[in-house]
């Protein structure tokens, strides 16, 4: 793999490729900088499965095979790349390790951003860099989404959208510790604020409220009027169709609910339930697709979070053990949680 500068001429290439399309040239180029060039030869590997994560590729020309290791020798074939295909970017955003294997089908050469260069991104206030980001960002709700939709096929035929038990009570603000700065700075989504004006920046004016355990938070269907984030307890987050519900996600402490319909104004195809008494940050859709492309300081943090736990919501969704349970079966649904996250 080659780490060389780009050749004259790789801001017009780089434009091209459709994560970049529409950007100004100089922003591109402002992006450019933090990436390197990539090349290799038909047969040789890109990364393998079981290696840790931390870059995405972005492929200029040539082709790849993706395919999963079985053992004892046996591989399957998972997708075949190409030019201005992606790949990485989950595991970039969110950690973890490579789900599988990349070889060259043909020479094939590209650009490489590598965690380093991505956290500098991450917090460049430049246009391009701004932009960049923002796109990732929905990019990544963009595969939650798609991953949500596949495992509802694989549940059946929809039978009406899953309603819940009615709240027994209203929302209600929550108690006083839990809208304290310093509580709020031990949140997951938080840590990288350096203080609680830069936190206060990001949710506006929105304060935590507490809502009752079974309280229906995201309805499938509806277009999502808010961003939640969840400041104490958990949420559960599920697929449901034909009489199935499939756990995707328990999100805990510091965890964001309804990425999927607030950043791409579609409706959720998901349902979110509190699991336990929950207090919840219910910040406006339109505050948090608006902050994506904000340059200040405290929207950039707060939008590499966001795009961060959405890569973690779908490394979550693909995991291959399946929740699923049915949707009629509440016990199922109210026992012992997995660990949030």
């Amino acid at each position: 793999m080659s780490g060389a500068a780009p050749a004259d001429g790789a801001q017009a290439a780089l434009a091209r490729i459709p994560l970049f399309a529409g950007i100004a040239p100089g922003a591109v180029q402002r992006v450019e900088r933090f990436m390197a060039r990539f090349e290799i030869a038909p047969g040789e590997f890109l990364f393998g499965q079981g290696d840790l994560g931390g870059r995405m590729h972005v492929i200029e020309r040539g082709r790849l095979e993706l395919r999963a290791e079985l053992g004892a020798g046996r591989t399957r074939a998972l997708a075949e790349l190409g030019p201005g295909d992606l790949l990485g970017e989950t595991s970039l955003l969110g950690g973890g390790r490579r789900t599988a294997t990349a070889v060259a089908r043909e020479p094939t050469s590209g650009w490489v951003l590598d965690r380093a260069g991505f956290e500098m991104l991450r917090l460049d206030v430049s246009a391009g860099a701004v932009e960049f980001m923002a796109r990732m960002a929905e990019l990544a709700a963009a595969r939650l989404r798609a991953r949500y939709q596949a495992i509802a096929a694989g549940l059946g035929e929809e039978h009406g959208a899953f309603a819940g038990p009615p709240a027994c009570e209203a929302a209600v603000p929550a108690a006083p510790e839990h809208a304290a700065p310093e509580y709020l700075r031990g949140l997951l989504c938080f840590r990288e604020f350096r203080d609680h004006e830069q936190i206060a920046a990001a949710i506006g004016g929105a304060t935590p409220v507490e809502v009752p355990r079974g309280t229906v938070v995201t309805a499938a269907g509806e277009v999502p009027a808010v961003l939640l984030v969840v400041v104490r307890g958990a949420v559960d987050v599920s697929v449901r169709r034909g009489g199935m519900a499939h756990r995707v996600r328990l999100a805990g402490p510091g965890r964001f609910v309804g990425h999927v319909g607030v950043l791409d104004s579609g409706p959720s195809p998901v349902v979110a339930r509190t699991r336990e008494r929950a207090v919840l940050i219910r910040l406006p859709g339109q505050r948090a697709r608006d902050m994506l492309r904000e340059p200040s300081v405290a929207a950039r943090r707060f939008s590499a979070a966001l795009a961060e736990d959405a890569a973690r919501a779908l490394q979550q969704a693909e995991r291959p053990v399946a929740r699923t349970f049915s949707a009629a079966n509440t016990r199922s649904l109210n026992g012992v949680p997995p660990r949030a996250g």
